[in-house]
């Protein structure tokens, strides 16, 4: 069995309260920057299970990518830590217990680290065999993701690339 095991970080010249606040309290509202999240909501039927969570869960419309149901599995407002689980059709069988935890470290009053941690088992031949192409596919999704959670908590704008999503989005 292979293992999927992502790690990525990026300096964000903002509050580590202000970073948080988007992947933290926020969780539900990815929409609003998220490139390829068309639209998001509470999983209303998933429990708060955590202290201060904003929510048990949420979906995301993906748009031609499906929908994907989300759970939080840990939540910590102290330590600006959150990780949760990813399920959807579209995501290939052979990948199994796909999470993703994010955290929040504070370097100054105006500059935070936030990192974030994919992890999932590859099984079967499939699982060896498209392992790599996974990888290379899921880290471009987490570099892509920490760019426009940078570009929104420093800017309050959103990316270019969530732009153009946006105009797309609108005209149809």
């Amino acid at each position: 069995m292979g293992k999927l095991d992502i790690k990525e970080l990026i300096e964000i010249n903002t509050s580590a309260e202000k970073a948080w606040e988007l992947v933290g309290p926020n969780f539900v509202n990815i929409e609003d920057w998220g490139t390829g999240v068309i639209k998001s909501w509470s999983h209303e039927s998933a429990p708060v299970t955590f202290e201060g969570a904003p929510a048990g869960g949420r979906f995301c419309d993906l748009g031609k990518s499906g929908k994907i149901e989300e759970l939080i599995v840990h939540y910590d407002q102290v330590q600006k830590e959150i990780t949760y689980s990813a399920k959807s059709d579209k995501i290939p069988s052979f990948i199994v217990g796909l999470q993703n935890a994010l955290k929040i470290e504070e370097i100054s009053d105006n500059s935070c680290r936030a990192s974030t941690n994919m992890t999932a088992d590859l099984t079967g031949l499939r699982g060896i065999l498209f392992g790599i192409l996974i990888k290379i596919n899921f880290r471009k999704l987490l570099k892509g993701f920490l760019k426009d959670w940078k570009i929104y908590a420093e800017t309050g704008e959103v990316s270019e690339a969530k732009k153009r999503e946006l105009a797309k989005h609108n005209k149809t």
